[in-house]
């Protein structure tokens, strides 16, 4: 599958089978984290990559399902409706009913390896200090989609969880679990496993249009394709 290929059929999957990956597989996928740009070259990140630990992989459900029943739990329905027309309308009430109880949020406990992400403001010699919000989060994003198109490029499904880093009181529980100095931050975490069903169909996007000004904010960018067409 090539890179292009896999951005379009990359998919949040939040049913996993509990199946296992092969461990040549998962090192492929862990292995591209490595080449995720970072500020000077100083890689300050670090990943704690859990498979065995199945004690911890339901905490983490756990966790999950009780911060989404927060977030959720007084979310109108109605709200979502425009961005979840790739969703049968029959199947919308029972998936929205997950989301709101938090079940829905529960697929760490059966995915195959969680890698969970911290980065760290103080680093090595540099005089200076690199906030989490503008140079650790983004490289661990770049890392996560990393292994999230090479995941994808080897068939498997991901899904990515904010719930165990944005609350400070959650974040300070999973470091303590995990043994992690004060000084790294959980940044998020995503979860490696077998998708239980396949999801071809992806949510809208805005054109580029939309999304993209040329030379000037406010100037659409238009597609070569549209460009010097007369409707």
């Amino acid at each position: 599958m090539d890179v292009f290929t896999a951005i379009r059929r990359r998919r949040s999957i939040r049913e996993f089978t509990g199946e296992e990956i092969p461990p040549e597989d998962i090192e492929k996928i862990l292995d591209a984290a490595r080449y995720a740009p970072s500020p000077e070259n100083m890689q300050m990140v670090r990943y704690i990559v859990i498979r065995e630990d199945k004690d911890f992989k339901r905490f983490m459900a756990d966790l999950c399902q009780e911060a989404a029943q927060e977030l959720f739990g007084m979310y109108p329905y109605e709200l979502a409706q425009g961005r979840l027309w790739y969703i049968p309308e029959e199947k919308r009430p029972s998936i929205f009913k997950r989301m709101r109880d938090g079940t829905l949020f529960r697929y760490p406990e059966k995915a195959d390896t969680i890698v969970i992400g911290f980065s760290s403001e103080v680093f090595q010699d540099s005089p200076l200090i690199y906030p989490h919000e503008l140079f650790g989060s983004v490289v661990i994003g770049m890392a996560f989609q990393n292994m999230w198109l090479a995941a994808t490029a080897l068939g498997y499904g991901v899904g990515y969880q904010a719930f165990p880093a944005m609350d400070p009181r959650r974040a300070e529980v999973v470091c303590e679990a995990l043994g992690v100095p004060r000084s790294w931050k959980p940044i998020g975490a995503l979860h490696i496993g077998v998708p239980k069903r396949p999801r071809m169909a992806g949510p809208s996007r805005f054109p580029m249009e939309g999304m993209f000004y040329a030379e000037r904010w406010g100037n659409p960018y238009i597609r070569l394709a549209f460009r010097g067409r007369r409707w």
